[in-house]
């Protein structure tokens, strides 16, 4: 659509030829890998939220056949969580995010109170050390082409893919 309003549809078209092409060399190569399952997590200074199908990240999961945790193999956006409901944030592996204001670390004390409280300890990804913070504005708030392959980038750096 933005493409074609700017008068470069074929452009677009190719581009996203490329993208879909990259997305199935990186779904092929990721074979048994895809079985892991993949949380992501939001803090703010507001609220926590899991990050499910409808989502940035979890389009592009579901594109290469990622796995999700349960709690985040849903239809839809987010889910709020108290911290009665940190179990939901486990996985194999755990992404997350700050979203911070300028100039403040109000998410980032949010995220260590949340991430030193016994029960986050007791998950598989605090017991294996397997929880990645990662680049909101990738992972989260630019969506489009180029976000998309950056995401995509991270993705297979953290699966080891070639």
């Amino acid at each position: 659509l933005y493409a074609e309003a700017v008068n470069k549809k074929e452009e677009g078209e190719k581009a996203l030829a490329a993208f879909d092409k990259r997305v199935s060399d990186v779904k092929a190569k990721l074979g048994a890998k895809a079985a892991t399952q993949v949380s992501v997590v939001r803090f703010s200074a507001g609220d926590v939220r899991i990050y499910q199908k409808q989502t940035f990240s979890g389009v592009l999961f579901n594109q290469l056949g990622i796995a999700r945790p349960a709690s985040q193999d849903k239809d839809q956006f987010v889910e709020k969580l108290t911290k009665e409901r940190i179990p939901d944030m486990d996985g194999d592996v755990l992404f997350y995010f700050l979203n911070e204001t300028p100039g403040k670390n109000d998410a980032a004390k949010i995220a260590e109170e949340w991430m030193t409280d016994p029960l986050f300890k007791n998950l598989k990804v605090a017991k294996t050390n397997n929880a990645h913070k990662v680049n909101e504005v990738v992972w989260n708030l630019a969506g489009g082409y180029k976000a998309a392959n950056l995401l995509l980038d991270e993705i297979s750096k953290y699966f080891e893919i070639k």
